[in-house]
């Protein structure tokens, strides 16, 4: 190789080291914003008092941006079924990330009618809160067609004056009207079922399925190992949507409900089963993860391990 020849090499491996060198890792955490319980009772009381002032009862109700409830109240006069379809359509708005009037129009001309074929409620009164772009919680009215449509205008209007026109940050207020929290990334999601198949790999376990969850239950990542059981796949899932759901490992909730010291997990139809856990970083629970298929404590150890190597100071317990 001659001296031109030997300097072209050096300047190419040195480019391609740099290159690499520049590439930016990517983050395991990232905000997450929802709307405050104080922000949830401004939205319903700003509601309330414009049905009040044009005299038609109805029901609200505001979610989190997984739909979860965070505040509900009626005024005098709306019927049983009309709680019911605030709540339905605050967590349909939410969840799909637009009004329910659009999903509704989008159902009815069979564009789209995933929503209702998913149990969800595509019925017109229900609207995501957006701020900056981000879904920050739902809200939904019921009013069993007695407000002659003014139920969504109240709805609209009590975001705006609440949080703007949703482009901008929100207006001042006395309180916060957001909570912001970590939560996992699909990057550490990935990495967390890789480092779990790594250590199944290493000690020759066999027939997992692996899940990891954001803070909500919402799948982020899975993958079944060789010769895995269909019941292996659904109890992984069914572990990590657990711990989420409950901020305990599932294990502790075996004992719980095998003790009968508190049986809920079983009554609501979660699964007790060892092998979930929630993972707690600071204070906050970011996601969860859960193996199912293994023999003995081998769904526990696959799991902790992969927390452990990808969250090194992070807790599966509540801090």
């Amino acid at each position: 190789m001659n001296a031109k020849t030997l300097l072209c090499a050096l300047l190419a491996a040195s480019v391609a080291t740099s290159a690499v060198a520049q590439v930016p890792s990517q983050p395991l955490l990232m905000d997450k914003r929802d709307v405050t319980s104080f922000a949830a009772r401004k939205l319903i009381e700003a509601c309330l008092a414009q049905a009040a002032r044009d005299k038609y009862p109805i029901a609200l109700a505001v979610t989190d941006s997984a739909g979860n409830l965070v505040a509900y109240q009626a005024s005098e006069g709306p019927m049983a079924h009309t709680g019911l379809t605030a709540q339905l359509k605050a967590k349909t708005a939410a969840i799909f990330r637009r009004s329910t009037a659009d999903l509704y129009d989008r159902t009815n001309k069979q564009i789209n009618r995933a929503a209702e074929w998913m149990g969800y409620f595509p019925v017109p009164g229900g609207f995501p809160i957006v701020v900056q772009g981000e879904v920050v919680g739902g809200m939904g009215a019921g009013a069993a067609g007695l407000s002659a449509g003014r139920d969504e205008d109240c709805v609209e209007s009590a975001i705006r004056s609440v949080f703007g026109d949703g482009k901008a940050a929100p207006p001042a207020s006395p309180q916060p009207v957001l909570v912001t929290r970590k939560v996992i990334t699909m990057t550490a999601a990935r990495q967390l079922v890789d480092a779990c198949m790594a250590y199944a790999d290493q000690k020759k376990i066999t027939a997992l399925g692996i899940t990891v969850v954001d803070p909500a239950a919402t799948l982020l990542a899975f993958q079944a190992t060789e010769g895995a059981l269909k019941t292996a796949l659904d109890t992984a899932e069914l572990k990590a949507e657990t711990a989420a759901k409950w901020q305990r490992p599932t294990i502790e909730l075996w004992d719980r409900v095998n003790k009968q010291v508190n049986r809920a997990p079983e009554f609501l139809g979660d699964l007790a089963q060892p092998g979930g856990f929630p993972i707690f970083i600071g204070g906050d629970m970011v996601g969860a993860m859960g193996a199912g298929g293994g023999i003995g404590n081998q769904d526990d150890e696959c799991a902790q391990a992969a927390i452990k190597q990808v969250f090194p100071n992070a807790s599966t317990t509540r801090p």
